[in-house]
């Protein structure tokens, strides 16, 4: 049996991996999010990211929800993130920053510590795949938190890869462009502290944005492929051709 561990699936991307892999045979699921669930046989464990504090308890929960083991591979996909706030440099305040890089950075830091001790022993091979973005490598204007969050998630991958022992792989996947309420709120902004908010309408009006379930089938195969290997930071689009 296959273990995998989705954060943020109330919507958007996570929202897609866990209705595709609550569909498979042979998959033990179990979500982490906002939302509460009552999908069969999706477990689901309540946790807002910006609370740090809490995210101990969280995974202690999904490790009794994950059941006994073992497991043939265990699999964490660290899909959780915000793009708030959307602002200049210079309009920024502490709350809003925290809260960004809690969600984005610190949270999947947590749990990909947390769920590569808790399964070492109950799983023949372990992964751990860290949502990031091309907004990692190009800066945007009005995106300095998100822009810095992934970047930071990025090195943060590629450093747990180096550290990390034989039957745990870490990587990180950049999904390309995903029509997802996280797009809806980009394209929302005050044009004034997102410049780029005239493409990213271009793109939804032109039909660019891809749906959130295809991508979604398209990272499982790539899993399902071993495509992402150990401290690759990977473009979703290049390993599709």
């Amino acid at each position: 049996m296959d273990l995998f561990i989705v954060t943020g699936t109330t919507n958007g991307i996570g929202a897609a991996l866990k209705d595709a892999l609550a569909a498979r045979p042979g998959v033990r699921l179990v979500c982490l999010s906002r939302a509460a669930s009552s999908i069969e046989p999706v477990r689901n464990v309540h946790i807002d990211f910006r609370n740090s504090g809490a995210l101990d308890a969280a995974f202690a929960s999904a490790v009794e929800r994950a059941g006994e083991g073992p497991f043939r591979r265990a699999i964490l996909i660290n899909n959780a993130g915000v793009a708030q706030p959307v602002a200049r440099f210079d309009q920024q305040n502490a709350q809003d920053l925290s809260g960004n890089l809690t969600v984005n950075v610190i949270a999947p830091m947590l749990l990909t510590s947390l769920f590569a001790n808790a399964f070492r022993p109950h799983a023949q091979a372990r992964l751990v795949v860290n949502i990031s973005s091309g907004a990692a490598k190009r800066a945007i204007a009005g995106w300095s938190a998100y822009c810095t969050a992934k970047a930071a998630l990025e090195m943060a991958t590629r450093v747990a890869a180096l550290e990390a022992e034989p039957g745990l792989s870490i990587c990180s996947l950049a999904p390309g462009v995903v029509d997802t309420p996280m797009q809806a709120v980009v394209r929302s902004a005050d044009p004034a502290a997102f410049p780029d908010r005239p493409r990213f309408e271009a793109m939804k009006n032109e039909g660019a944005l891809r749906p959130a379930a295809d991508v979604a089938e398209d990272i499982l195969a790539a899993i399902d492929a071993g495509r992402l290997a150990n401290g690759g930071n990977f473009d979703l689009r290049e390993l599709n051709g």
